[in-house]
């Protein structure tokens, strides 16, 4: 008998995308009756119903998937929702998901020890968590369980893939839209809350891509300010801003704009304010409701948690080669077109 069929090669003979074939294998979502049939048929011929579906009922596989993250922060709540439907749509195939979700402080040795003793068979995780000097990192290497990089991506971290957005081009994505239209001079402030920040690749790399732009376009004046390093409250950085004679442009390079955003609300007109961040937690869409926040970059947290359990599904069942690098779209979100998106 003939090797059966892939759902790749499905994929290719029905001129359509893999997820495609995988909705109508899976019966879920919406396809046109003629695609369907066309995907079936090909399947059908090609002998998929004898392959891993039941090669894995005749076994009673099961997988144990973790998911490492940060505790309490609405964006990371919007990647477990995420992880959560992807898990929904693979229980047929006797995948289970057990949520790690960590205090401030990162993840330590002992913490990944006691994680890997519950024997999963794949590992999310937000790869800031990770702390020790990279001895965690070390110990997840070294466990051979395949994981996935979310939100941030590690040079040599040894993941199966990664997920998220290119963060040095959103950076500069980001100077284009501060720096826009916008003729006279103006003062740039960069602003993160906690020393952490300063360590956290993707943060690093949106502040270089931003950098990179200016260096490039523009002769604005820039002050990076960080809360817990310079020993400043909000309101002293709204003394520092009122201070200046020129327009004030802010650049939040995390999902914590509402943390100033706030107190900027009765300055936006006598500032001249032009403010960007990141993310549609629901404080922040607030904050753009009002008018305070001009532009946010989407990440999409819930795509990237889904995508994640797609990936250790493709990996453990499918056998299927992965995409190392995995980039969300960097999208642009402004007052206008928010009721649009989907956050």
């Amino acid at each position: 008998m003939s090797r059966p069929i892939t759902i790749k090669e499905i994929a290719k003979l029905a001129d359509v995308s893999i997820g495609t074939v995988d909705r109508v294998l899976h019966n879920r979502g919406r396809v046109a009756e003629a695609t369907r049939d066309k995907v079936l048929q090909i399947a059908k011929e090609g002998n998929y119903s004898s392959n891993v579906y039941a090669r894995n009922l005749k076994l009673n596989k099961t997988y144990r998937i973790g998911a490492i993250l940060p505790e309490g922060l609405s964006y990371w709540r919007k990647q477990w929702e995420g992880m959560q439907l992807g898990i929904q749509e693979q229980e047929a195939m006797g995948f289970s998901i057990k949520e790690y979700a960590l205090e401030k402080g990162g993840l330590s040795l002992d913490a990944m020890k006691e994680i890997l003793d519950d024997e999963l068979d794949g590992i999310v995780i937000a790869p800031h968590l990770l702390s020790e000097e990279g001895s965690v990192l070390e110990l997840l290497k070294e466990s051979q369980i395949p994981y996935v990089f979310v939100d941030v991506n590690l040079v040599d971290g040894g993941n199966l893939a990664f997920i998220g957005q290119d963060a040095f081009q959103s950076g500069l994505l980001a100077g284009s839209l501060l720096d826009r239209g916008f003729d006279e001079d103006y003062e740039l402030f960069i602003v993160t809350s906690h020393t952490k920040d300063l360590t956290n690749e993707a943060i690093k790399a949106r502040i270089a891509g931003l950098q990179s732009y200016y260096a490039q376009h523009s002769y604005a004046c820039i002050h990076e300010v960080n809360f817990e390093r310079d020993g400043l409250d909000i309101q002293k950085l709204i003394h520092r801003f009122s201070s200046r004679n020129l327009p004030i442009h802010v650049f939040v390079p995390s999902s914590r704009s509402y943390v100033i955003g706030e107190e900027l609300k009765d300055w936006k007109k006598q500032l001249k304010l032009r403010f960007l961040g990141y993310d549609l937690i629901d404080q922040n869409v607030a904050l753009m409701n009002e008018g305070v926040i001009d532009y946010l970059i989407h990440q999409k947290p819930r795509t990237q948690g889904y995508l994640a359990i797609q990936t250790l599904y493709k990996h453990l069942v499918m056998k299927m080669e992965i995409v190392e690098k995995q980039f969300m779209p960097i999208e642009i979100v402004k007052r206008e077109n928010l009721k649009y998106c989907d956050y």
